[in-house]
């Protein structure tokens, strides 16, 4: 059997998409599947040698019009020898390119891409939520009758947490073709935090766009200090559009000692800052299922995180982490988040029984070779299903 893999990042990309696409199509290798994966890319001068499996690189920085043709014309090239076509981004040029196809279409959706364009180009500032019931303009209305029709016209969708399952549900896809997979991560053995060290240093991981509110997080560094100063450090992993106002407002509260930008970070590397750090931060104001803050659990962080989208049936109100309110449903206070880091400091034993019953529930609903094994076992039944 023979699968396509659309996906809009790859790595060496960071994002959910890359860093999940790489691991299903190696297991569907393993399965004896044949795998071809087309993607979005920077620069099309990478080695792919080190993949089991065919990738197709399409430049990312060209004529938008350009690059929609080629992407599906590419489409149809590869998808014309495979059984399904996996889509995992770009869902617009690969539902034309299947008019001519007529493949079996399984769809991933992770978030809305309408409301996240809407926010990084400033044409709204609604709450995730709010967003899917409020009219917009022309501009957001033809890309959210896009991204409804689209996972409408797909066979199964696959989504990672109850929450977003609702949400597409309302878009306009049938209950019965949408199955909910969660997002899973690997299971370390746990490591004691060295309790001498001079500061408590926090991490946030996550493309730096405007409704990732990692200003908040940064200012949150200005209450923590009136208490003790120096002894928080925060590390940002991540590109993105808001770098340089993140930087700039770094400075402007002479911040610059005790905040490090990473930028992108590979596999090894970001585990090397998760087991250096004592607290993962995520103040987001949407997320599907966040694979970061997994990973945060099987490293033995504390949480401290927004309950929003998915990330509750991790959190499970405030039972496996400590969670922030969201102001208008947008963004956190930058006093709760300060206030939660030094409850938690006082509060050690608390804060213990939270992650071990965040631990807990990583291996019964987050474990990444079990979760992996139920999309074998979906796209098998799938294929073979008349």
């Amino acid at each position: 059997m023979k699968i396509l893999i659309v996906v809009g990042i790859f790595p060496p990309d960071i994002g959910g998409p890359a860093t999940f696409v790489p691991l299903i199509a190696k297991k569907l290798v393993e399965n004896n599947y044949q795998v071809e994966v087309i993607c979005l890319s920077d620069s099309l001068n990478h080695s792919d040698n080190n993949f089991e499996f065919n990738v197709h690189r399409i430049k990312r920085r060209q004529s938008l019009i350009k690059r929609w043709i080629k992407t599906v014309l590419k489409i149809i090239s590869v998808g014309k020898r495979a059984d399904l076509i996996f889509v995992n981004g770009l869902p617009m040029e690969s539902y034309v390119a299947n008019l001519l196809l007529r493949k079996k279409v399984v769809r991933k959706v992770v978030g809305d891409w309408a409301w996240e364009r809407g926010r990084n180009l400033n044409l709204t500032d609604d709450a995730f939520d709010e967003f899917q019931n409020k009219k917009h303009s022309l501009h957001l209305e033809i890309a959210k009758f896009s991204r409804g029709w689209t996972t409408k016209k797909a066979d199964l969708v696959i989504t990672p947490s109850e929450h977003l399952k609702s949400v597409v549900n309302k878009w306009g896809a049938k209950s019965k073709n949408i199955k909910v997979i969660y997002n899973g991560t690997n299971l370390i053995s746990k490591e004691n935090k060295a309790n001498n060290k001079k500061y408590v240093n926090l991490i946030t991981v996550g493309r730096l766009a405007p409704f990732k509110n990692i200003d908040k997080i940064i200012l949150s560094l200005n209450q923590l200090r009136l208490t003790n100063s120096n002894l928080y450090k925060l590390i940002i992993v991540g590109d993105g559009p808001e770098k340089n106002n993140l930087k700039k407002l770094v400075s402007e509260n002479d911040l610059t000692d005790l905040v490090t930008f990473t930028g992108q970070l590979n596999k090894d590397e970001l585990n090397k800052h998760y087991r250096e750090s004592d607290i993962y931060i995520q103040a987001s104001g949407y997320e599907g299922l966040p694979h970061t803050l997994l990973e945060a659990i099987s490293h033995n962080l504390s949480i401290v995180s927004t309950p929003i989208g998915g990330t509750n049936e991790i959190l499970e109100d405030n039972t496996n982490g400590w969670t922030i309110d969201l102001i208008k449903g947008k963004y956190p206070d930058e006093k709760d988040i300060a206030s939660k880091i030094k409850y938690l400091l006082k509060n050690k034993e608390e804060d213990e029984l939270k992650k071990y019953k965040a631990n807990l529930l990583l291996e019964e609903k987050f474990n990444k070779e079990k979760n992996f094994q139920e999309y074998i076992k979906t796209i098998e039944n799938f294929i073979n299903y008349e």
